[in-house]
């Protein structure tokens, strides 16, 4: 599938860079061929406004010219019958007056400017009408031999240049087509990675459930209250299912950022200080000291609820990797314009390796003990979601034994 959307993308780089090409090379001649052949028309009306005002055109202009077999231009000046009357002196001298005569009489039946070959030679020409009836008329001519030449040798260079630039275009085009495709394959594998770890935990809630109905469907004869026992695991198992069917949509609308925050201005340093309380109990239980610190009623434009959630993921991941004698820390502070949530254990802490995966969704450093904490890989996951949501950013620093760090910054206000 990868490969052809790759090759799919490479046709697209290339013909969007050959039309590129052949509109840039294809301008650069036609502009150049029109400079010359305005150059050479600009010199043919010259020689006639000289032919008319003078019997001879310039000397000078034509003086390297006289011994070569051609002549870079001349001129011929009719009479109303179309007969020579005069010329320039430096007619090329394998053309005599008999074939100047011919081709006078034919060009002037053509039209007033055009193209003829003279002997191998190309000429554009002129043909300048008489003023009045009895007027003479001038006929001049213009060699474009080195026109051509130089037009071709252009048109030889930019068609090589062209080809360079399509074999370059070619591996450019595959470059880009692989750079733009990684995103899309990593978030390809992330949701086949997504799919398969989601219906994983699904399945291990509704295979207990599905057990446990069993039970009391082989036991149909026993009241509710003597299979109290199998509901109960039936209870537990369709609320652990909730949650994180809750979880799976939060992440999920997140992505698609289709989460709307409920935005108000609230008492930030109220709010956390309610959620370290809440968790009081269990620490006290655990043996685990748990503080608090604040300036006094830090206010914060946000959603109450989902901050006070993203607290509540950290200290239930802290409370679950500090042992006993243990500390936790959660300190709130405003610093530079963001308002910092700082919350630090002095746990066991977390192995290099993991540390870059931690905020992927199901992944869990410690899997036997997250199977018996009941965790679902998604907390750290969802509380990136939170920050992101808001507009800010969380990062963790952990060393093993010494315990973990987790630093979310806030913006005071956004958009």
């Amino acid at each position: 599938m990868f490969t052809e959307l790759r090759m799919k993308l490479t046709r697209i780089n290339i013909a969007v860079m050959a039309l590129l090409c052949f509109l840039l090379l294809g301008g650069t001649y036609l502009m150049m061929e029109a400079v010359i052949f305005n150059q050479s028309q600009q010199m043919l009306q010259l020689i006639t406004s000289d032919a008319a005002a003078t019997n001879s055109v310039s000397a000078t202009a034509n003086s390297t010219n006289s011994n070569h077999h051609t002549s870079l231009y001349f001129y011929l000046k009719l009479d109303s019958a179309g007969n020579i009357i005069e010329h320039s002196s430096d007619i090329p001298n394998n053309i005599d007056t008999k074939q100047l005569s011919v081709l006078a009489q034919h060009l002037s039946q053509e039209g007033p400017r055009g193209e003829i070959d003279l002997h191998d030679t190309a000429y554009s020409y002129l043909i300048t009408p008489p003023s009045s009836p009895n007027a003479e008329q001038i006929l001049a001519f213009v060699s474009v031999d080195r026109d051509k030449n130089i037009l071709h040798f252009l048109l030889l260079t930019l068609t090589t240049l062209g080809i360079i630039y399509l074999i370059i275009a070619y591996f450019a085009s595959r470059y880009l087509a692989n750079r733009a495709l990684q995103p899309i394959i990593q978030s390809w594998h992330r949701q086949q990675d997504f799919v398969a770890d989601a219906s994983h935990e699904l399945r291990t809630p509704l295979a207990v459930i599905q057990t446990n109905l069993e039970l009391v469907q082989g036991n149909g004869e026993e009241t509710v209250a003597s299979q109290k026992k199998w509901l109960s695991y039936i209870d537990f198992e369709v609320k652990r299912l909730t949650q994180l069917i809750n979880d799976l949509l939060f992440l999920a609308r997140a992505d698609s950022n289709q989460h709307v925050l409920d935005l108000k201005e609230f008492s930030l340093t109220s709010a956390l200080q309610m959620t370290v309380e809440s968790f009081q109990p269990l620490a006290t239980k655990q043996q685990v000291e748990l503080t608090f610190s604040s300036p006094p009623n830090i206010l914060m434009l946000g959603d109450e609820n989902k901050l006070r959630q993203l607290l509540v993921i950290l200290l239930d991941n802290a409370l679950k990797h500090t042992p006993a004698q243990g500390k936790i820390f959660v300190h709130l502070q405003q610093q530079n314009g963001n308002t910092l949530i700082q919350v630090r254990d002095t746990g066991e802490g977390i192995s290099p390796e993991h540390l870059p995966h931690l905020f992927d969704r199901f992944y869990r450093a410690d899997k036997a003990r997250s199977k018996q904490t009941g965790g679902s890989g998604l907390g750290l996951a969802i509380a990136e979601g939170i920050v992101k949501g808001h507009q800010g950013n969380i990062k963790v620093d952990s060393k093993l034994g010494q315990g973990t760090f987790f630093t979310i910054t806030l913006p005071n206000s956004f958009v």
